[in-house]
């Protein structure tokens, strides 16, 4: 009877493990937010829900035309691999979207992309 207990508790423990393994980075936060009138913002600052791989992640920023608006690499925060950046030169007032690629360090790749406008 006390090994049944066991078996059900380890059989939870590898799932519980297995789902975590395969985990996703998903955007928590993002500066400036979808859908959001601005003022001409210095950054596009994206947190994710689990650390990001800094070579395979990367923000872009695109005008309405579809152009690369920054030059710049984005990059992830040596102190806090959840959290990347995009430094942006002045923006003329339009809509511009922001496209993003997560790569945790598991290796799962997600990517969307969201649009503010700025003022």
């Amino acid at each position: 009877m006390t090994r049944r207990p066991l078996r059900l508790f380890a059989a939870a423990a590898l799932t519980i493990a297995a789902i975590a393994a395969y985990a996703h980075a998903h955007p928590t936060k993002t500066t400036p937010e979808p859908n959001s009138i601005v003022n001409s913002p210095a950054q596009v600052s994206i947190e994710f829900s689990e650390a990001l791989e800094p070579k395979l992640s990367k923000i872009q920023l695109t005008s309405e035309a579809g152009a690369i608006v920054s030059k710049a690499p984005s990059a992830v925060d040596a102190a806090d691999a959840r959290h990347m950046t995009l430094p942006l030169p002045t923006l003329a007032p339009a809509v511009y979207t922001v496209k993003w690629v997560s790569v945790a360090t598991d290796g799962h790749k997600l990517e969307g992309s969201y649009k503010f406008t700025v003022k």
